[in-house]
């Protein structure tokens, strides 16, 4: 609802705020240019980004009351204005270059800004609640670093100090491989020569958006949270398109205005960026593209791909891969079970906690209490293994408890063991899961071995249940995932 809502806003206010300045066949132009070309279609149609739909939103609304309140002063455009930079910037410190669209907003030169000065002097009262209105949130933030934080509504990381200056991520934030600006949305090329066309055309709205854009970007690349994996096409950047598209626009105009050959050009050019675009959001969809573990070599290889081999696997990240996304594609592998308990028959050595009274499937499950925490089996020898790499083990199982879930504490553990040493261990916390209490759960767990290690080194999986009452384990499976040749 939060990301519908403001795609709506967002949609509406661009609308409103390029036809002052373009075209109609311009406008709808841009628009589409926006909503296929950039981010924003995973944001809107798959949501969950509700951050920066939120920020993106609100940037719009500044850029649309700011337009609005320069061609008539009015305190409704006043008030949205003022809330809107200042929840930007308690949002996160890039927000702080919101104000600047504000100060410069048609200015350029001294008369202009005599003239703004004079503007401001007869609507002192208003601006003075624009200025109280940012700055009290940028106050708030400022004393206030952990306020919200760890929701949407808190962008600002919890190091000693906020920015690292001066931008010494800007290159990760444009070409990283793993979720560079220009390589997952190339459409806001297009803003390069369209800034020097705004110059030529709108010269008053040129300082305005340059300048918001530069020391937007700048504060951006100060904050070491761009360089996260978790930041598909920069989606941190999405609230600068408010801006951004009033440059682009005006591209759009001076295409629009030539003759065939111009046209033409641009329109093979238009198409490919669309629809790479469309194309790597769909491989990020499915998983063939994921920032946490895309190298340079593997993005070369699977580009314009829509199906991975082996040897393309062997290309990634492993260390820092999500390693669910690895194994989410079954078709690609040859799929063995290396372990199952139904518990109807055993296993041996177990029979004091294997009850009747819950079971999933047959009659009997298995109990973890105080007296027992693991789950049995699930322990495999590298030379048990086939000689290909990298392989994948997913350990999955149905789970009860008569306690509500988020008290119960019990995790799923996957680990390699050197000498009895546990390195590359991957847990998964079923407090965190979305679990029933008083039905049956399935839960699973993905793993990934990249590579061979020693040949007495062990795999270890398991349910560990550390809570005081109880918790049920039925059909519990150990499979082993390896590739197809």
């Amino acid at each position: 609802m939060i990301v519908a809502i403001s795609s709506i806003i967002t949609l509406v206010g661009l609308w409103c705020v390029l036809k002052k300045y373009l075209t109609i066949p311009a406008t709808i132009l841009a628009l589409i240019s926006f909503a296929l070309g950039t981010n924003f279609f995973l944001m809107m149609v798959f949501s969950g980004a509700i951050q920066s739909s939120i920020l993106l939103a609100l940037m719009v609304l500044v850029v649309w009351m700011t337009q609005r309140w320069y061609e008539k002063a009015g305190w409704t455009e006043a008030i949205v204005a003022g809330l809107a930079m200042g929840c930007q910037v308690f949002i996160k410190p890039a927000g702080f270059a919101s104000i600047l669209v504000f100060i410069f907003w048609g200015a350029y030169n001294k008369a202009i800004f005599q003239a703004k000065w004079k503007i401001f002097r007869e609507h002192a009262d208003q601006v003075l609640l624009i200025f109280i209105l940012f700055l009290s949130a940028l106050f708030i933030r400022l004393n206030n670093p952990q306020l919200f934080e760890g929701t949407w509504f808190c962008d600002y990381i919890t190091h000693k100090r906020a920015l690292y200056l001066i931008a010494p991520w800007l290159w990760q934030v444009l070409f990283s491989i793993k979720n560079g600006w220009l390589i997952y949305s190339p459409v806001v090329l297009l803003a390069v020569p369209g800034f020097y066309i705004l110059s030529e055309r709108n010269k008053p709205l040129f300082y305005a958006s340059f300048l918001y854009s530069l020391v937007f970007m700048l504060l951006l690349a100060s904050s070491p949270d761009v360089t996260a994996p978790n930041n598909y096409s920069q989606a941190r950047m999405t609230e600068i398109y408010a801006v951004l598209f009033l440059p682009i626009g005006y591209f759009l105009s001076w295409v629009l205005e030539g003759k065939w050959l111009r046209k033409s050009v641009f329109i093979l050019i238009f198409i490919m960026l669309i629809s790479l675009n469309l194309f790597q959001t769909w491989q990020y969809r499915v998983k063939i593209l994921n920032p946490w573990f895309t190298t340079t070599e593997y993005y070369k290889a699977i580009f314009l791909k829509t199906h991975i081999d082996k040897n393309t696997r062997t290309l990634q990240e492993y260390n820092y891969m999500d390693m669910d996304s690895f194994l989410a594609n079954e078709g690609d592998f040859n799929i063995t079970t290396k372990m199952f308990f139904d518990f109807e028959n055993g296993p041996p050595g177990y029979d004091q906690h294997i009850q009747n009274v819950f079971a999933y499937s047959g009659r009997k499950a298995f109990r973890l209490d105080t007296s027992l925490q693991f789950t049995p089996g699930g322990t495999l020898k590298f030379r048990e293994l086939p000689a290909s790499y990298p392989l994948g083990l997913r350990l999955s199982a149905m789970v009860y408890s008569e306690t509500d879930f988020k008290l119960v504490p019990a995790h799923m553990i996957m680990s390699l063991q050197h000498k009895g040493l546990s390195y590359r261990y991957q847990p998964k916390d079923l407090q965190e899961l979305n679990l029933v209490c008083g039905k049956w759960n399935r839960i699973k767990l993905d793993y990934v071995i990249p590579r061979a290690y020693d040949p007495d080194d062990e795999f270890v999986s398991t349910i560990w249940y550390s809570g005081n009452k109880a918790l049920y384990i039925d059909d519990l499976k150990l499979e082993l995932f390896e590739p197809r040749e």
